[in-house]
């Protein structure tokens, strides 16, 4: 059984995953998420910091450690927007190479959304109408819209959490005028997005990584409930949404600090995913969603393990 580890390079985290392909399905033996906040101080200046750049280099060793530990005979890595748009995101790559011997690839926004859909695919049943697929970063946001069958449009916004909180930064608490000024910024970029969605109308919005992970554990706990390790999706209808997103908006960040469900790492950069979740519901006027668990890191994966068709 051969073990290949996946790194997502990611503007606020790097997320590993050890994995086999075992009778045509992916086993996944181990995944962790690592804060390392690539982004902070750098991301609209179109640069990696010096301190984000060692302390993405020390993640990448701590990484390196773990999947060795874990079987993995090798590490492919995919920097995502805060390589792709750093002057020096290639610097970083050579450097994880010659330390590290990890291969990292910068792939477009427009590879990152078909991985993307890759991995939601294996994790959720997309059926015959079209769904709206939403993978909300830290330095762009990814949509795809799809059936089981077919890929019908994707496209990568320069939206992420960390890229609007430097954009727009907000009071604590946030204020409903800080609010209405991070929607009109949305608003004017995804324009194109909500064209599409007007024409197919995409009856579910599905959820992948980050913000939707701490979205669907925030979800559960308001249950006393907590997410099963086995499962890849959670359905929820916008209503219990809404619900949640009201109330965090409302709270301060030492409020938010004890919210069930929510990491620390993410306590600065959920009101911003909830505003832009929000959006997206308002402009199609969807109200059921799903999370799905795997995302791009599982469909790189896929990609790599199947080998040619």
């Amino acid at each position: 059984m051969i073990m290949n580890g996946i790194i997502d390079l990611g503007t606020n985290t790097f997320k590993l995953l050890v994995c086999t392909w075992r009778d045509g399905r992916l086993q996944v033996l181990h995944r962790e998420e690592l804060p390392v906040y690539l982004g902070r101080g750098g991301i609209e200046k179109g640069i990696i910091a010096p301190d984000a750049f060692e302390r993405g280099m020390e993640i990448l060793r701590t990484i390196r450690e773990r999947a060795t530990s874990l079987g993995a005979l090798a590490l492919q890595g995919f920097g995502t927007s805060a390589l792709r748009n750093a002057r020096n995101g290639h610097e970083f790559t050579q450097r994880a190479k010659a330390e590290l011997d990890i291969d990292i690839s910068i792939i477009p926004g427009e590879q990152e959304a078909e991985l993307i859909l890759e991995g939601v695919r294996q994790a959720v049943s997309l059926g015959s109408r079209p769904a709206l697929i939403m993978d909300i970063g830290g330095g762009s946001t990814e949509f795809i819209l799809a059936t089981e069958k077919a890929l019908m449009w994707k496209r990568s916004f320069e939206l992420g959490v960390t890229r609007l909180r430097e954009r727009i930064p907000v009071g604590d608490p946030i204020s409903v005028e800080e609010e209405a000024r991070i929607a009109e910024h949305l608003d004017s970029q995804l324009e194109p997005l909500y064209a599409v969605i007007e024409r197919h109308e995409p009856h579910l919005l599905i959820g992948s990584a980050g913000s939707f992970d701490t979205l669907a554990a925030m979800v559960l706990a308001e249950q006393g409930l907590k997410l099963d390790p086995s499962s890849t999706t959670l359905p929820f209808p916008a209503l219990s949404f809404d619900a949640l997103k009201d109330r965090l908006l409302r709270m301060t960040r030492a409020e938010r600090l004890s919210v069930p469900g929510l990491p620390e790492h993410r306590v600065d950069t959920i009101p911003y995913a909830l505003i832009q979740i929000e959006r997206v519901l308002l402009a199609g006027g969807i109200r059921d969603l799903a999370w799905s668990r795997y995302a791009l890191k599982e469909g790189a994966a896929a990609r790599l393990m199947e080998g040619p068709e």
